[in-house]
């Protein structure tokens, strides 16, 4: 059975307050997912995480994922994390095979310096093209976190 205390049917509709909701007919409450009530307190418990803490996290560790570790998107945040880890040693084993082969029509030391700094502008703009797209998403709070629920705007 729900609490009376968080529900007021004396009308014709219902009406629900923290971790309830009215149900389509207005004629009763049920539990909202994105709240817990502790029946052994007799509280609502808000469950969803902080836009304002996504935020500073995408502001402050953008390239290690972190704001959406936080938020729960582990796919994302483990895109992420891999791009920044494993991006800048897969690109020099690359270049170094690359440059193996090419040896033999342009000067090694030439390409390699040349192509290394290419690699690395491209590096750098990619994360900073993600940080700005996360920046946006969590100023906006436009990501919802990983069991679906909404942010807590409080930016």
């Amino acid at each position: 059975s729900l609490p009376t205390k968080y529900i007021n049917c004396s009308s014709q509709k219902c009406v629900c307050s923290d971790c309830f909701y009215a149900t389509n007919s207005y004629k009763s409450c049920a539990y909202q997912r994105c709240w817990k009530y502790d029946k052994t307190t007799q509280t609502c418990n808000d469950l969803r995480k902080d836009q304002r803490t996504a935020f500073l996290l995408s502001l402050f560790l953008s390239a290690l994922g972190a704001a959406n570790f936080y938020v729960e998107q582990y796919t994302m945040a483990g895109f992420q994390l891999a791009i920044l880890v494993l991006l800048p040693p897969l690109a020099i084993i690359l270049l170094c095979c690359a440059a193996l082969i090419i040896d033999r029509c342009v000067p090694f030391e030439r390409w390699l310096g040349v192509t290394f700094l290419i690699i690395v502008l491209m590096w750098i703009a990619l994360m900073v093209l993600w940080w700005v797209a996360d920046f946006l998403v969590f100023a906006e709070n436009e990501r919802s976190a990983g069991d679906g629920c909404p942010l807590v705007a409080n930016l």
